[in-house]
């Protein structure tokens, strides 16, 4: 176990340097405390290090050399001049020049620039070591640059997430596997006509005209928590603060933690003004209140749907009463203000959420 850590200290111990303006150590035998931090710190993942008072490496684990791209061997025997950049050579061999004055270890960490321009960041201590010949310096370090980067995109990510929830205005609602509303975005309190506090802890089911149990909607939800589904997209009629009716799209997504579903987060979009008492429409008027939005003429619509002329004017009647409506442009545009008919496609259809009652 110890055959790499014994040929490294036998590379101090003996004087076998190569190279030019390498200068052998003495040739004697480390103190106990050298030779275990040796024989423990070449197989640590964290750099270790050990340097003479001029600046020179005497030893250095894989992991610090990895720092470098380059193998033990080359930084052996090699100055810190030879091996960083001016600034952070002046900068490493201060910090050596306090050790072995105070003779006490230093906690520190550090922020340097290879020669080939990558910045990297390591915490760790720096110390004294007795070997026999002299004090030298000892150092082990873990290297928090990739720690620091996720950490920062991290930051990024956040910032982003927090800029879409709270500054774009977007509804957005995180809601926990159970159905309990757990954290909802300004855009989602204004669209439901509500505050945060109001909404958040209370139960999905409760702003749901129907609640989740109603039809495709509580197929898909359980679809989700059970991790059969990742995404869901419909529409559903939600409860306002004052009492009223809303169509919304839903965007429902599962957000996973360790691979198993964690929560859902919900993206709303408003497909209706606020209403007062759900229309009252059957299949047949939302029928021809689809082809009359696609401009079909009475003639065509009474054909398609197999109506006489007589049944047609019945249903127009009703479909003027139930959306205060007097024309068929006023009829269709009342049937998209109310969410009746799903903005967002064509040919026109009936949005989901009222099909399904």
């Amino acid at each position: 176990m110890y055959a790499e850590a014994d040929d490294a200290r036998g590379l101090w111990q003996q004087g076998s340097w190569e190279g030019p303006n390498r200068t052998p150590p003495v040739d004697h035998d480390p103190s106990e405390f050298a030779r275990w931090f040796e024989a423990i710190a070449v197989f640590a993942p964290a750099p270790a290090f050990i340097r003479d008072g001029q600046g020179r490496y005497l030893w250095v684990n894989a992991a610090y050399a990895h720092l470098y791209c380059m193998e033990p061997d080359a930084v052996v025997g090699r100055t810190v001049e030879e091996i960083d950049t001016p600034a952070d050579a002046a900068m490493f061999r201060a910090l050596d020049r306090e050790v072995l004055l105070s003779g006490r270890p230093v906690r520190h960490t550090l922020s340097f620039r290879h020669p080939d321009g990558l910045s990297r960041q390591v915490t760790g201590h720096r110390f004294v070591l007795d070997v026999g010949c002299g004090p030298r310096v000892g150092g082990i370090y873990v290297d928090l640059t990739d720690h620091t980067r996720v950490l920062e995109d991290k930051t990024v990510a956040d910032e982003e997430l927090h800029a879409l929830r709270e500054r774009s205005g977007l509804a957005v609602v995180t809601l926990e596997l159970s159905g309990r509303v757990q954290r909802v975005s300004g855009g989602a309190a204004e669209l439901l006509g509500s505050g945060r506090s109001a909404l958040e802890g209370s139960w999905a089911a409760e702003h749901l005209d129907g609640g989740l149990d109603v039809g495709t909607v509580r197929g898909a939800w359980e679809d989700l928590v059970a991790g059969r589904a990742s995404r869901y997209s419909g529409s559903v009629v939600c409860r306002t603060a004052s009492g009223g009716n809303r169509v919304l799209r839903t965007d429902l997504a599962v957000v996973r933690r360790r691979g198993a579903p964690d929560h859902i987060a919900a993206v709303l979009t408003a497909l209706s003004a606020e209403f007062h008492g759900r229309p009252g429409l059957s299949p047949v008027q939302l029928r021809v209140l689809t082809l009359m939005a696609g401009g079909s003429p009475n003639t065509v619509i009474a054909s398609h749907l197999g109506l006489s002329r007589q049944a047609l004017d019945y249903h127009l009647r009703r479909l003027r009463g139930v959306l205060d409506a007097a024309s068929r442009p006023a009829m269709v545009a009342r049937a998209y203000a109310l969410g009746i008919l799903d903005a967002t496609t064509w040919p026109p259809r009936a949005v989901d959420a009222l099909s399904q009652h």
